[in-house]
């Protein structure tokens, strides 16, 4: 019998610690405002046109390949909120160990295990992992198309049929990637720039640059309405840059607190300054992690500056790739002293961060059960959701009555201007939506205020008739 490998023993525990970081309490949080405005665009009971309509109208595209997913997802397991969790969860876990055979690919080190661990327990990534939107989908394509980028580059030049194959696959998925966000053209340049400047074979040369020409005339052509939709926007809510981000550049929010953030900050430029010549004069796969790092910050920078702020963290998930990829291969380009102190210093504070993230765990989005569920067992009335806009209205009601039809008593959701006789009256508010002002003069004028609770993001008011 064989001796197993310690180190594929070490690799699956660790990707088990994965699975479960991402699998337990998936359904911990409510959905917030994007995650059911994206279950309201994902009704399975649309066609095509009608789900495609709702996307263009009221947003500009982000996440739509992503949505479509989730429609037909829906299609199969029921159109019920929790089982959108359980896509994102899917896909999340897909990532850990395919980012950890691209760190294997590019070095044969044990560096692969580091990068397994931090892909695993990167708190970001397992806290998007849980969130129904497209961002985890758009970190897994990012991975794909690095690895069929590797495989191209790597490949037998003389062998025409497998290069046409891996050409077609890598059109695809930085298709489908920029289709799911238009960020994902940061992912391509940072290829295209890494091809320009260090690819010397002709041939493989033009299968890259025919790729992205024929990625650029579909996109287009399948985006054009949106694109025109959203560059005409003047008014986006992405807050501006200040010197908070130029301070950390997004890295507390990726690894769960300021504490964490500063330490791998650190880490990255101590293990890019100490590897310096490795990153810049050999023409090595370092030079395109490199490239995508700064890419990730420079193009969103400049338009936030110049144009209206569009840079926030989860646009550009995909800088995660090549920050867990330096840090987990340059850690092993170290001496054995380095190298065992970085990895000690990482493993023990990840833990330590992660216990507390997971273990003792708050609420972070708005609180629609519990909320719920405490007027399910209260007076039976009926319930009027609060809300200037008719459109925040449509979204909200869809997927409050889907919870309610799920889980609770039936609970009669009001139309949108809509009042009745009742002698009770319920007044949902759900705070960001209302500028975290509950307040409306019609029901004033014909009811009084009982009573009220309050749970996160979530206030309830029990008026009785006057």
């Amino acid at each position: 019998m064989q001796k197993i490998n310690k180190s594929y023993v070490v690799l699956l525990i660790i990707i088990f610690l994965g699975l479960f970081y991402r699998f337990y309490q998936s359904n911990f949080d409510d959905y917030w405002f994007d995650e059911y405005f994206g279950f309201w665009i994902s009704d399975p009971q649309l066609n095509f046109t009608d789900s495609l309509d709702r996307i263009i109208g009221p947003g500009w595209g982000v996440n739509l390949l992503f949505d479509f997913i989730l429609k037909y997802f829906y299609v199969f397991f029921g159109y019920h909120p929790e089982n959108g969790r359980y896509l994102t969860v899917f896909l999340s876990s897909l990532s850990i160990p395919l980012l950890t055979y691209l760190s294997y690919q590019i070095d044969k080190s044990k560096s692969y295990l580091l990068t397994a661990f931090i892909t695993s327990h990167c708190w970001y990534l397992i806290s998007y992992s849980q969130e129904v939107r497209g961002y985890s989908f758009g970190f897994l394509l990012t991975i794909l198309s690095f690895i069929f980028f590797l495989f191209i580059i790597k490949s037998d030049k003389q062998n025409l049929k497998k290069n046409i194959y891996l050409s077609l696959i890598y059109f695809l998925v930085n298709l489908l990637g920029l289709i799911n966000h238009i960020f994902f053209g940061i992912v391509i340049f940072s290829h295209f720039i890494f091809i320009f400047n260090f690819l010397n074979e002709k041939q493989k040369f033009k299968i890259f640059i025919t790729s992205y020409f024929f990625v650029g005339i579909v996109y287009l052509t399948m985006m054009f309405p949106i694109l025109i939709k959203g560059l005409s926007t003047e008014n986006y809510w992405v807050p501006k840059i200040d010197l908070e981000f130029f301070i950390s550049y997004f890295f507390p929010r990726f690894f769960g607190s300021k504490i964490m953030g500063y330490i791998y900050l650190i880490i990255l430029i101590y293990l890019n300054f100490k590897s310096k010549k490795m990153i810049f004069q050999k023409k090595s796969f370092f030079q395109l992690f490199f490239i995508l790092l700064i890419s990730s910050y420079v193009f969103p920078i400049i338009y936030s500056l110049f144009k209206m702020p569009i840079l926030i963290d989860r646009y550009i998930i995909f800088v995660l790739v090549p920050i867990i990829l330096l840090i987990s291969i340059l850690t092993f380009k170290q001496s054995t002293k380095i190298r065992n102190l970085i990895i000690v210093i990482i493993v023990f504070t990840t833990f330590a961060n992660n216990y507390l993230e997971i273990f003792k765990r708050v609420h972070t989005k708005p609180e629609f059960n519990k909320s719920l569920l405490f007027i399910s067992s209260e007076k039976n009335a009926e319930i009027k959701l609060l809300s200037n806009n008719k459109n925040d209205y449509i979204w909200l009601k869809n997927y409050v009555t889907k919870i309610s039809f799920s889980k609770y008593e039936k609970l009669n959701f009001l139309s949108y201007n809509k009042l009745t006789d009742s002698k009770y009256l319920w007044v949902y508010c759900y705070l960001p939506i209302n500028n975290f002002k509950c307040k409306s003069q019609k029901i004033d004028q014909m009811y009084k205020k009982i009573s009220e609770k309050s749970f996160f993001l979530i206030k309830v008011f029990l008026y009785e008739k006057k």
